[in-house]
């Protein structure tokens, strides 16, 4: 028995986020789960979808205490690495109204299904198929005013990772590994920090574009794999 979560992309920075947000929150639930990425996706070893579907929904239900457990930033920086929102988007405000507005059909379909952008939600600008330039928004508005769309669920949990994954300081790209044999959170969290390919993973990497003032990470590209 292993769940095989194809909705979550290894090579999507915004999927890989939520792959640890996601751990992170079956360790707050007291549920004992590992992970490794297979075929590009991520695996829970002897749990179903059904268990961890139930679990993601009753942290929802009972109040995620994501945004007081957000990381700060370095000194000399007014925002955290991962935070690319300019103008009108207000960072903190997106995360916070993505909590209270997703479903338990949400998060099933982030999890089981590829994803296709159709959700009504502000782009914090991790995900690299809903990147909007303004020469595609209708009405040439700008993108911090224009509609969004993109899979609440996904940013949702990729926001819920990012006591692990934003920290450190503002630059021109972001970096990921992925591990290819089933570690608990704490090996992850030592994976996160370090980017060591020791257990089979992959490194990828996705430059910070820019859409008018907004940021957004770029298609990533492999920057080494265990040989």
């Amino acid at each position: 028995m292993a769940y095989k979560i194809i909705g979550l992309r290894e090579d999507n920075p915004q999927g890989w986020m939520a792959a640890v947000g996601l751990l992170y929150i079956l360790n707050k639930m007291d549920i004992d789960a590992l992970m490794m990425w297979c075929d590009g996706f991520p695996t829970l070893p002897d749990l179903t979808d059904k268990q961890v579907i139930d679990a993601l929904w009753e942290y929802l239900q009972k109040g995620s205490d994501l945004p007081e457990n957000l990381p700060q930033p370095k000194p000399g920086n007014n925002k955290i690495s991962l935070d690319l929102t300019a103008g009108r988007v207000n960072f903190l405000g997106v995360i916070k109204q993505m909590i209270q507005a997703v479903t338990l059909d949400d998060i099933k379909k982030a999890l089981n299904r590829r994803w296709v952008n159709q959700d009504d939600v502000t782009s914090l600008g991790w995900d690299t198929g809903a990147v909007k330039m303004a020469a595609n928004i209708g009405g040439m508005k700008a993108p911090d005013s224009s509609p969004h769309r993109g899979v609440i669920a996904g940013q949702w949990l990729a926001a819920e990772s990012l006591p692990f994954t934003g920290t450190g300081t503002r630059s021109s790209e972001y970096k990921w590994v992925t591990w290819s044999v089933p570690l608990d959170l704490e090996g992850v969290r030592s994976l996160v920090l370090s980017l060591s390919t020791e257990w089979g993973g992959v490194v990828y990497s996705s430059s910070v574009g820019r859409n008018g003032k907004m940021g957004y990470l770029e298609p990533a590209r492999t920057m080494s794999k265990q040989k």
